[in-house]
């Protein structure tokens, strides 16, 4: 099982411990099922942390049918809300239109709901995810600019489809190895 944590949850309160914020992220993460690595994890968290929380005003509980079941409250969901949307920083950051190369104008950010759904799909409640998609966008447009080739720009949909990011990430990572190996060669 893989739990994404939200390194915000940190800063929600100073008496908060790694177990709490592991916990939290479970609550939020909607990983609930009952299975053995779900009940392994909680476990491992003492009663007296998850009083804590609760005490906070961070979760609350309730029992059903002999299992408890933890729910985030609106003070620990409006903690970690985001003032703008992730896809609308991104629908912000793509170029409007292109001159292509023929001398034609190429509108590239149509389709905004089938866009932002599938962009959503993607990156689902993570916004780490989010952030690396963005991160990729803004280095392919650099990139681009830099060259002068941003007339070959794909429209917002078919950068999406594409999966385009993973190619700019390859991209980033080959440029992060060469910058961090400059100077290591003697001739």
């Amino acid at each position: 099982m893989i739990i994404e944590v939200n390194t915000k949850l940190v800063d929600i309160d100073e008496n908060i411990n790694l177990n709490q914020v592991v916990f939290l992220s479970m609550v939020l993460g909607k990983n609930q099922t009952n299975n053995q690595d779900v009940r392994k994890i909680v476990s491992l968290i003492s009663d007296d942390e998850i009083s804590y929380l609760i005490t906070q005003g961070l979760i609350t509980s309730i029992e059903r049918s002999g299992s408890i079941i933890y729910q985030p409250t609106e003070k620990l969901i409006n903690f970690l809300k985001v003032d703008k949307q992730y896809f609308d920083l991104f629908y912000d950051m793509y170029p409007i239109y292109v001159n292509r190369p023929d001398g034609s104008k190429a509108y590239l950010r149509a389709n905004i709901n089938k866009c932002r759904n599938l962009y959503n799909t993607y990156v689902g409640n993570s916004s780490a995810m989010a952030e690396h998609i963005n991160q990729c966008l803004e280095h392919e447009i650099s990139k681009k600019m830099r060259e002068g080739k941003l007339s070959y720009m794909k429209t917002m949909w078919r950068w999406l489809v594409d999966h385009q990011w993973e190619e700019t990430e390859e991209e980033m990572q080959d440029q992060q190895t060469v910058i961090n190996n400059y100077g290591t060669e003697l001739f």
